[in-house]
């Protein structure tokens, strides 16, 4: 039996992710635990607070409805998460606010690299993020889990057309920093308390040329040892953490 297709619905799974799930008031349909997981009694509690139907499911039934072996013994099935469109952008920064933060990321393709961008533009406090919808990865259950949850309370708007989505946002005065390894700008050389959005591309390719060229500055993440460039959900962290290091403490 197919277990994906006779359950319908947003499939949830790994114990961080799950858990956020069931706090964040949506509606959750069945959630499915491994009878022998340490965290039964705290998952059935959570569970009771949203009206979650909870079915005690071997281990190779969580196999088939998370696609994934590590789903640490939770899987939920939830209904569609909300959906953030690009009106939502212009409803949102049509006039930006002084501490906007925004981040782009440009054909990233690994979802486990997607969803700890997620996990951690949530954390530094970013008020949306950017995907280009032509190039890379969307938000899988494979990046869910890795975000731990983060999507849920983060909007992750796909763009389909990034380019033209940045210029808007600067001619609302939003300025646009993008990360290159070949820029000659260090990444603590830039004034990034101002409404700012930041441009991250793949590992690989790194943001296209046409998105360089459409960002206001490029700045670099010094490498050493031979080492060619940064995990990209690293140096989206240290760039989202310069950010908040100056506005906590200026430039």
């Amino acid at each position: 039996m197919n277990i994906r297709q006779t359950h319908p619905g947003r499939i949830v799974y790994g114990i961080h992710a799950v858990r956020v799930l069931l706090r964040s008031g949506q509606r959750i349909g069945t959630l499915h635990i491994l009878p022998g997981m340490k965290l039964r009694a705290e998952m059935e509690a959570l569970a009771a607070t949203c009206g979650a139907k909870v079915i005690l499911s071997d281990r190779a039934q969580l196999d088939a409805l998370a696609g994934d072996r590590h789903h640490q013994g939770v899987v939920a099935q939830a209904g569609n998460r909300r959906e953030y469109d690009e009106q939502w952008i212009v409803r949102e920064f049509a006039q930006p606010s002084e501490d906007t933060l925004l981040l782009a990321l440009d054909g990233v393709e690994d979802p486990r690299n997607l969803g700890a961008c997620v996990r951690t533009a949530a954390a530094a406090g970013v008020h949306a993020l950017l995907l280009a919808k032509s190039r890379g990865t969307g938000m899988t259950p494979v990046a869910d889990k890795a975000a731990s949850g983060a999507a849920e309370v983060l909007p992750v708007i796909p763009v389909s057309n990034l380019v033209r989505r940045i210029g808007w946002l600067k001619a609302r005065g939003i300025q646009v920093v993008g990360a290159a390894s070949d820029a000659e700008r260090a990444w603590c050389d830039v004034d990034l308390v101002s409404p700012t959005l930041l441009v991250l591309g793949s590992e690989g390719k790194g943001i296209r040329r046409l998105t360089r060229e459409a960002c206001d500055q490029l700045v670099s993440l010094p490498v050493t040892n031979g080492i060619d460039n940064l995990n990209l959900s690293v140096a989206t962290g240290v760039l989202l953490y310069e950010v908040l290091r100056q506005r906590e403490f200026g430039v």
